[in-house]
């Protein structure tokens, strides 16, 4: 005869986090006992961790049993991912609050027992705020930031008091910084501004695109750069654009992470796609899209289609989502965009999901994120649309650990926006920073822990 023996054992953090404080040495396998009737007791071991429980983090949990051997296990969460692997589990931890890890086993000898664990989870922790560049000048006017799989962070700049184009690199604990671009001595270079990047994961290669002109940088004719790191230096390219105002960068994952940059100024039908064929050799590509604003960040899926978002000339408000594979453009419209001209940051959610967050909203924006479901064929796509704050005035999008991560500048405020267990909208206050900046985030892969970068006293900055 099965006997069945339940228990329930809360796991206090505040208890975990002293006990973590106060040991000599790293424990490399922390047991969380638990007690229970009956004549099966069941111990869950957390396997390479230690302190606090922390938001969109992986835990590798271990059920045991003392003398018996498991015919059965089956595990189950009430919030973040789960991959079973028999007495084994790894857990991407939701967001903050209190969630659950449920285990039932079944042993050898025919007993079973079934359990919950409840655990608070902590927010993610973001770094103390620290200048990226400590130089005299000022600097962060625009920055961009972002990952590659090691953790190392990679960020471009500008600097604002000489009109140039910088670079950043973070080992975890320092960052490192040099000149791309800018004014020099027969060197072709020119002034700088609205750079943008994006970054080869694998290699932590950088790819940036940039505008360069002379004169009032506000009014001037600029065009299209472009530059990528190559052993330790930069190549720089130029590339044959006309006046060039919105820019995008991604890279096409389908023809071996070829860079592609999407260009256009603010009158319709002056979409460009600028393919790198090869060093210094572009290929440039009108679109059928000649009633058509530019007002959002490209990218590719899988499949090597790229996706931007424009509106139309006679509907300002209305966006569409173009998926454009060669010369052929499907089209879906996106109703709810809650500004007349958005620049829309634009990231994969899971699955099928594109996410489109507008970079601002007036006082009392209707929406903010759109979160479109993309179909096949195109037409059978839908869109959710969802406030994200009130208002604000800059913001830019991520996504990682089964949710999107948004960093909202509001004048002079900013924080960081990220959805709790239901769904609602927490928010993590950052402190002052400059007004008329946009700031940049990214989550790191290797701890799942966002980070943005801004400016803050006129320098550029990383927290």
């Amino acid at each position: 005869m099965r006997k069945k023996s339940g228990f329930s054992w809360m796991l206090m953090l505040s208890g975990l986090a002293l006990a973590s404080a106060c040991d000599r040495e790293p424990r490399p396998v922390e047991v969380i006992a638990s007690h229970g009737p009956g004549d099966l007791v069941l111990l869950m071991e957390r396997e390479g961790g230690a302190g606090p429980y922390v938001a969109s983090t992986a835990e590798r949990f271990r059920v045991v049993a003392s003398g018996e051997a498991f015919k059965a296990v089956r595990w189950s969460a009430t919030a973040g991912a789960l991959e079973p692997d028999a007495e084994h589990v790894t857990w991407r931890l939701p967001s903050e609050g209190t969630a659950s890890l449920s285990v039932t086993v079944e042993t050898e000898s025919g007993k079973t027992a079934e359990g919950s664990f409840h655990f608070s989870v902590v927010a993610a922790p973001l770094a103390a705020s620290a200048a990226i560049d400590t130089g005299p000048d000022v600097t962060g006017g625009h920055c961009e930031l972002a990952f590659d799989d090691a953790g190392q962070g990679h960020v471009v700049y500008t600097n604002d008091t000489h009109n140039s184009l910088w670079y950043g690199i973070w080992d975890g604990t320092t960052w490192k910084t040099e000149q791309i671009d800018g004014p020099g001595f027969n060197t072709g270079g020119t002034f700088i501004t609205k750079p943008v990047l994006t970054l080869d994961a694998a290699t932590g290669t950088p790819h940036v695109g940039y505008l360069k002109g002379a004169g009032v940088l506000s009014t001037a004719t600029l065009r299209v750069g472009y530059a990528t790191r190559v052993n330790g230096a930069w190549v720089r390219e130029n590339l044959d654009s006309d006046a060039t105002t919105k820019l995008g960068i991604a890279l096409n994952p389908a023809q071996g992470k070829q860079p592609v940059l999407v260009f256009a100024n603010n009158y319709v039908g002056t979409i460009r796609i600028a393919t790198r064929t090869a060093a210094n050799t572009w290929s440039i590509a009108v679109p059928a899209l000649s009633t058509s604003h530019l007002t959002g960040e490209p990218v590719f899926d899988a499949s090597g289609a790229l996706y931007v978002m424009t509106n139309q000339a006679n509907t300002p408000a209305v966006n569409y989502l173009r998926v454009i594979r060669g010369s052929v453009i499907d089209n879906f419209r996106v109703e709810e965009t809650g500004t007349v001209s958005p620049w829309l940051a634009m990231v994969w959610g899971q699955g099928q999901h594109l996410l489109a967050l507008a970079n601002g909203i007036p006082e009392g924006g209707w929406s903010a994120i759109d979160d479109i479901t993309v179909g096949t064929p195109l037409s059978a796509s839908t869109v959710s649309s969802s406030p994200v704050d009130y208002k604000f005035d800059a913001s830019d999008l991520a996504y990682g650990g089964g949710r999107p991560v948004a960093v909202l500048r509001n004048g002079t405020a900013m924080e960081l926006s990220t959805p709790d267990a239901q769904g609602l909208w927490t928010y993590t206050q950052l402190g002052t920073v400059d007004a008329a900046m946009r700031p940049s985030v990214a989550i790191r892969p290797t701890d799942g822990t966002p980070h943005v970068c801004y400016q803050r006293g006129g320098k550029v900055s990383f927290q």
